[in-house]
């Protein structure tokens, strides 16, 4: 059932036409773009059929609200200086109380706008009506995917169940499939054990993947693309699918560096620092064919690169998991050409040659035990519609479900220990822009192949920040981008095919939490530490060096207001201007990719929820292989990491050792 009311949903149409107004063309722009809003592509009901399907029921009683308020013509004079209704009010009136919301002193008030901003530019510009590709793309040269999908067959076949099979019995169950579970399901296979593996999302594969970003996201990620912290500030991409996030990631495959391995050996995962941890990385290495040799340098990391070496930075060719690339730089929504070596390629479809089990869009809704030790879990699968409760019995079960919902699992299953859900660590990433006179098309090519390392120690505790490039599709790209009025903003859109980005990614040493709603489900909570954006500041202002000494004829800035420098203008002034603006909550983009250490590797029950070997202190035969169980964050992209430590941790399990 709908959740706005016809009044309600006229406000949220206008508002959307105030995001994205058709505007009268002015010299030099283009009337594909500027003569096309929101609602000729029906954008305020594809956003609140996705407010329905991802916001919990406080967001929704939330945008309710703020839409009811929106008619309210004294609150728009108070809060705006405008008197009226806002869908009665001229667009440059209504343009004026939504810049009101977006530069705000209150959170609350830009916590709101960004949502909706976010979520209405994303649709516009990545929907394609009727299958068509989108109207605007011609504008910026976007050809949209270049590819139909292959006709292949599927190499797995999930298991099917119905209501008369109530209970499924293993030797090992694995929860979740990504970059932990798929390892382990393959390593223990491979050592002659029934593996069961269950998976919270769908089956996809080559034949699945259309490249499409909508379509993409309400597949492949948790909450369809839509997971934020509670306070919506930061963005929060996780895979949710067989395979995880490694079936959606952009194959970047560092190592995890030295000096963390220590940290992380001193904190109690003593392994990391010996030769059978880096075992593991070799061995995991070798299985998913990582190299250098297909790392090819799209435009934009070449302008990364030419800036950061004209600085005399050094600048790292970024191995990734590839093997017959094809460049397309469609990562993020699956492979279509099967290049990709993700657990979906590699340890989940060993598992299956050996007679590994699969069971998908399965929700596990609690761990069972008896006398102390794993027995199983209760889980709801989904077919066709309808939900099934099933029983897996195991001896043996390894949790590998991600940090956002190992901690959750483990909590609803009544674990106790006080660091299961805390040390919540994201890697939190800010994007910085560079117009350049020459095309970049920051969606062609393989997206992040050159990394800027230098500014990984800005502490002398090997904390800091790393500067890699991310892939522009317009739908993530434009929703990110700085929104002051609708024509600011589609200025420039129609620039989009000249932009480049860098982004900030900050090794975080202050952490969040992930804590159960009412359903049990989890919710982040994460503020940026000072100490923390202190380095993300001084990332940022290495990054607009970059891109000045690449030849940048505009550099802005990643917060709400419209802060850009142009070439010839005081570069200094430009740096304090942003300084001054700080990072207010929903002031500013904040992304994340990487969740980590809510489950972390402990000495003892005081300092982790985890043995040194990955089985949890409190529940015998429990056994936990993902990134919650990094002590601390890694720094770097963590796949591989990740698939390191459940390598090292499978190893415990086939040895018996606990």
């Amino acid at each position: 059932m709908p959740f706005l009311n016809e009044r309600q949903k006229y406000t949220l149409s206008r508002l959307a036409d105030t995001l994205i107004p058709a505007l009268e063309v002015q010299d030099g722009e283009d009337e594909r773009l500027f003569g096309i809003r929101a609602s000729d592509l029906d954008i305020g009901e594809l956003a609140e059929a996705k407010l329905e399907a991802v916001a919990d029921a406080r967001k929704l009683r939330e945008v309710s609200l703020f839409l009811n308020l929106l008619e309210m013509p004294l609150v728009n004079l108070l809060l705006a200086g405008q008197w009226g209704a806002f869908s009665a009010m001229q667009l440059d009136r209504r343009t004026a109380v939504l810049r009101s919301w977006g530069n705000s002193r209150l959170a609350i008030r830009r916590r709101i706008f960004q949502g909706l901003k976010r979520l209405i530019t994303f649709l516009f510009y990545a929907t394609m009506p009727d299958g068509r590709p989108n109207p605007t793309w011609p504008v910026f040269a976007y050809e949209g995917p270049p590819f139909t999908p292959m006709d292949t067959p599927r190499s797995i076949q999930p298991l099917v169940v119905g209501k008369e099979e109530t209970t499924l019995e293993t030797a090992v169950l694995i929860i979740g499939s990504g970059a932990g579970g798929g390892v382990v399901a393959g390593e223990l296979s491979a050592a002659g054990l029934d593996v069961l593996v269950v998976e919270k999302g769908g089956y996809f594969a080559e034949a699945d993947y259309t490249g499409q970003e909508v379509a993409g996201y309400n597949s492949l990620y948790e909450k369809q693309g839509a997971l934020t912290t509670a306070d919506v500030c930061m963005s929060v991409l996780a895979g949710s699918t067989l395979g995880g996030g490694t079936a959606v990631n952009w194959l970047t495959s560092l190592p995890p560096p030295q000096d963390v391995l220590v940290e992380w050996a001193q904190h109690g995962f003593s392994a990391a620092a010996t030769a059978a941890f880096e075992e593991s990385l070799i061995a995991v290495s070798a299985r998913l064919g990582i190299t250098t040799a297909e790392s090819e340098a799209n435009r934009q990391n070449e302008l990364l690169a030419q800036g950061a070496q004209a600085l005399g930075y050094q600048v790292d060719v970024i191995p990734r998991n590839a093997h017959g690339c094809i460049d397309c730089s469609y990562c993020n929504y699956g492979c279509v050409y099967a290049a990709k070596q993700s657990t979906l390629k590699t340890y989940l479809q060993d598992a299956y040659d050996r007679g590994g089990r699969f069971l998908v869009n399965a929700h596990v809704d609690r761990i069972l035990q008896q006398h102390g030790r794993v027995s199983g879990a209760e889980v709801t699968v989904n077919q066709n519609g309808q939900p099934y409760q099933i029983t897996i019995k195991a001896d043996i079960v390894v949790v590998a479900a991600g940090a956002i919902h190992t901690p959750a699992l483990l909590r609803r299953s009544g674990l106790h220990n006080k660091h299961i859900g805390q040390h919540l660590h994201l890697h939190p990433v800010t994007q910085t822009w560079g117009i350049y006179a020459d095309p970049v098309y920051s969606w062609r090519g393989a997206p992040q192949t050159r990394v800027v390392q230098d500014f990984a120690d800005m502490d002398g505790r090997g904390f800091g920040v790393r500067l890699e490039t991310s892939p522009g599709h317009p739908g993530s790209y434009t929703s990110s981008l700085p929104w002051q009025s609708g024509r600011q903003h589609k200025r420039l859109v129609q620039r989009l095919h000249h932009i480049g980005n860098h982004i900030v990614l900050t090794r975080d040493f202050y952490g969040g939490q992930v804590r159960l709603d009412s359903q049990g489900q989890p919710v982040l909570h994460y503020h940026l530490h000072k100490h923390d954006a202190r380095h993300l500041w001084q990332g940022m202002v290495e990054s607009f060096k970059i891109h000045r000494a690449a030849g940048a004829q505009r550099i802005i800035a990643p917060h709400n207001q419209y802060i850009f420098w142009q070439s010839g203008e005081d570069f200094e002034l430009f740096l304090a201007k942003v300084q001054q603006q700080g990072f207010p909550v929903n002031g500013y983009g904040l992304f994340s990719a990487h969740q980590m250490s809510t489950c972390r590797i402990g000495h003892s029950p005081a300092t982790g929820a985890l043995k040194p070997t990955g089985e949890t202190y409190e529940l015998a035969n429990l056994w936990v292989a993902d990134g919650s169980v990094f002590p601390t964050a890694v720094g770097v992209n963590p796949m591989l990491s990740i698939m390191a430590t459940a390598h090292y941790i499978a190893g415990q399990i086939r040895n018996g050792n606990r």
